[in-house]
């Protein structure tokens, strides 16, 4: 597995980038292995990437990036990108919903609570970059609704994987493939919930995955953001937080225990912050943080 995404990142750097989908998979690669030279190039790239299509997966890249590392530029980017991205392109709504999360900008998180509205009968092939978004607003808010609307997705989902699962339309171009996005999908389940049939759909999907990855890794590179959970321990800490928003030192760790470490804020009735790791389904609270 190490080899593998290895190989699929520096091919990435080798042979140009296919999409900003592949940005996305090297700003993860690099945070996780700590790869200082990686992370400076992609942002260089970030920087200089005026001829780039708009699209939603470039500004998820950016609001992958400034989460990272907190880069200036990706501000005006984020806001420039966003409102002139096509409505039907399914990465809007993420999109939206993970900026809303590493900007705290209450205009876009109003764009992305509206895009969450319009998602009530998604189509087949969109349902796993919806139920992405709604995991996004989950962790920002905490919200069960969203958990929950992201759970019922998956199941949808995962119930019409054959229908889904069409080789030939299985690699990232322009876009990343329905394919690739459940398998990312299938990860962010198991890891907020902990539930074993996210962790056999997870390892079925990672396993088409890891296929299509030997032959073409430049192709599936949004899709090998899955198998960095696997080769990389993941870690799930939902935070108890007194009334509502979520306070600074959540935000600190999320900043920088990302995109490894889970921070959840859920509203309780608690006086203060409490920390609790998830592990096979239940809750442990954490000392000392």
């Amino acid at each position: 597995m190490a080899d593998l995404l290895k190989n699929a990142a520096e091919l990435i750097q080798s042979e140009g980038f296919t999409g900003a989908h592949s940005l996305i998979f090297l700003i993860r690669y690099a945070s996780l292995t700590d790869n200082k030279s990686l992370m400076r190039l992609t942002g260089n790239t970030l920087e200089n990437m005026s001829d780039m299509a708009e699209t939603a997966s470039l500004a998820y890249a950016y609001a992958e990036y400034y989460q990272a590392e907190k880069a200036a530029f990706c501000l005006p980017a984020i806001s420039f990108l966003l409102p002139r991205c096509p409505e039907s392109d399914p990465m809007l709504f993420p999109a939206l919903a993970k900026a809303a999360n590493v900007t705290g900008d209450e205009r876009i998180l109003r764009l992305a609570l509206d895009a969450a509205g319009e998602q009530d009968e998604p189509a087949l092939a969109e349902m796993p970059f919806a139920a992405l978004g709604f995991l996004e607003l989950y962790r920002l808010s905490g919200e069960s609704a969203f958990l929950n609307r992201a759970s019922e997705l998956g199941e949808t989902v995962k119930d019409n994987f054959r229908t889904l699962f069409n080789p030939a339309e299985a690699y990232d171009l322009l876009q990343p493939s329905p394919s690739s996005a459940a398998a990312l999908l299938y990860d962010e389940l198991f890891r907020m919930t902990q539930q074993k049939s996210w962790e056999d759909a997870r390892t079925i999907q990672n396993r088409l995955i890891r296929l299509l990855a030997d032959k073409y890794p430049t192709k599936v590179t949004f899709g090998l953001c899955a198998l960095l959970s696997e080769e990389f321990e993941a870690k799930t800490i939902v935070c108890m937080v007194p009334g509502s928003g979520i306070p600074a030192e959540v935000r600190t760790l999320q900043a920088f225990y990302s995109p490894l470490t889970e921070f959840i804020p859920v509203p309780a009735d608690t006086d203060k912050t409490r920390y609790y790791i998830l592990k096979n389904g239940e809750l442990e609270e954490l000392k000392g943080i």
